[in-house]
């Protein structure tokens, strides 16, 4: 719809609306006179030239008047212009028969058509309420030479009747002039409404876009306006009150505005939130905000300088160390060749190479992880993702058994290579420990939504004895180990891929007590910040 008709609209709207005053009144002009009639019968202040005129006449306009109330009050759809041209020269003509009952222009009743053609204008506007103006003043001055040629008038009143007929297009110019300025103040007014409306709309399409989550608050910490973001980073998709270790934050912070509110660890969501908090600075208002940012962007862009801290120290390592090891271990191996070595130097040539083999391992792990491609996210189903590299696993002739339970069907946004090598550490971990603890190499893949924020996580559970509690802390720790052959490079290489694709690795026990590996997958339609 344009401009334009939107306008038109409106236009009539109004008009319908000033109608429906200008309707009440003339009922009410009409009781006043009917009542001034009646009440000084004696000595009459109006109609006392032919009261009789005056009287049927006020009557049968008054009738009109409530007939006219009854249809204009609960009318919906506005008149057109005709319409209400016709009403305005109905008007024009009772007033006129009115005045002529009181002696027409010396009555003072003629003033009344002041108000007519004030109301044609604001309605009509241009040539129509022109027009009014015009008959007005034809029938007020054919009114006053009737009366001169029934000598009820002096000549003499030929100039109040043209005074009044020369108010009547002074009052039309000015009310036009008038309704033309406010129209467009309006018209104005509504189009900064809509700009404001417009921008309030916007502003909150992108507050609820948005990845930081953002509450206000009032000073008991009720919350009273949340974006999206929000309830999915704490975990609750409506909630009155800020959660209990938000709270804590919100009233030291309170106590001390300089407060600067720790990491916070949400295990069941598996997401690290940092919080801040400002002043709402609004007037008559001790509001506050409340910022919840996912401390997984924050640690991205940490790895990504230490990644390329860790570069510059791998092209070193792999100058300096790696060329002169690569001659140890060929050495050592030429040297177990030889005939003439003695089987106690042949052993001690074997650990040469198996170290050395060993420490290139590391090497590796370390150039591999400093070179580390970004992550291509794609959308894919988890579960049937899954049935293939289960597929792909078992091919590769790779030992042991993996079962997969699906609890709930779900999609999730992942880079899939970075994921093959995730779950490929993880399951040739968990199958090698289950193998020592039970004599059968297995393993369970369980798929479900978490329960507290509903977002896909992805249970890697072995029948190893687990991770002893006081090395869970340092367990995704660069070369750390519990193992003598052990880099300790895989599970802190499988976490950073996690964290790259925003999704998280924990290590939990089962209700069963059973050793399970979590990956905490992000929400499926988000995207990945860019690297």
């Amino acid at each position: 719809m344009s401009s334009t008709t939107q306008d038109n609209q409106l236009n009539q709207q109004q008009n319908l609306t000033l109608l429906k005053v200008y309707t009440v009144y003339r009922a009410l002009l009409c009781m006043a006179l009917l009542g001034t009639f009646l009440l000084t019968a004696d000595t009459p202040l109006v109609g006392k030239l032919k009261p009789d005129q005056f009287f049927y006449t006020t009557c049968f306009y008054l009738l009109l008047n409530l007939i006219g109330l009854t249809i204009v009050l609960p009318k919906k759809i506005p008149f057109n212009h005709q319409q209400l041209f016709a009403n305005f020269v109905i008007d024009i003509g009772f007033i006129i028969a009115i005045a002529d009952a009181s002696a027409g222009v010396n009555s003072g009743l003629g003033i009344l058509l002041v108000v007519v053609i004030a109301a044609s204008s604001m309605m009509l506007q241009g040539q129509l309420a022109i027009l009014c103006a015009a008959l007005a003043s034809i029938a007020i001055i054919a009114d006053t030479t009737r009366l001169i040629s029934e000598s009820h008038l002096t000549i003499s009143s030929f100039l109040p009747a043209g005074l009044l007929g020369m108010t009547f297009f002074i009052t039309s110019y000015l009310i036009q002039n008038l309704a033309t300025r406010i129209l467009g103040a309006q018209f104005i007014a509504e189009q900064r409404t809509d700009d404001v409306n417009r921008l309030q709309s916007l502003n909150q399409s992108i507050v609820q876009r948005m990845r930081t989550g953002i509450l206000v608050v009032n000073p008991l910490g009720s919350v009273e306006l949340a974006n999206a973001a929000a309830g999915e980073l704490l975990g609750y998709p409506e909630f009155i009150q800020l959660p209990e270790a938000v709270m804590s934050q919100f009233k030291l912070w309170q106590t001390n505005p300089q407060h600067r509110s720790p990491i916070l660890k949400t295990s069941d969501a598996g997401i690290d939130l940092q919080i801040s908090f400002s002043a709402l600075t609004q007037e008559g208002s001790n509001n506050a905000l409340v910022f919840v940012e996912n401390n997984r962007r924050l640690a991205q862009r940490a790895q990504q300088m230490k990644l390329a801290s860790l570069g510059r120290l791998t092209a070193s390592i792999a100058h300096e160390i790696r060329n002169p090891l690569g001659a140890i271990s060929h050495a050592a191996q030429l040297l177990s060749e030889s005939e003439e070595l003695a089987k106690p130097d042949q052993r001690l040539s074997e650990i040469i190479q198996k170290h050395s083999k060993r420490m290139n391992n590391v090497i590796e792990n370390v150039l591999d992880l400093s070179s580390r491609n970004a992550p291509n996210p794609e959308s894919i189903h988890l579960e049937q993702w899954l049935q293939q590299y289960i597929e792909e696993f078992d091919h590769a002739g790779e030992d042991g058994e993996i079962a997969l339970s699906i609890e709930q069907s779900c999609n999730v946004t992942i880079d899939c290579s970075q994921l093959s090598q995730v779950i490929t550490n993880l399951a040739q971990n968990g199958l090698r420990y289950s193998k020592q603890e039970t004599g059968r190499a297995s393993l369970q893949l369980l798929v479900h939504n978490n329960p507290l924020t509903q977002l896909p996580v992805l249970d890697i559970i072995d029948d190893g004895p687990g991770i002893a509690n006081e090395a869970v802390e340092q367990l995704f720790e660069p070369f750390y180990t519990t193992e003598a052959k052990g880099s300790g490079l895989g599970l802190y290489i499988s976490r950073e891929l996690c964290e790259a694709n925003e999704a998280r690795l924990d290590y939990i026990r089962t209700d069963s007590g059973k050793s399970c590996f979590r990956i905490s997958f992000p929400h499926p339609d988000r995207r990945l910040s860019p690297d």
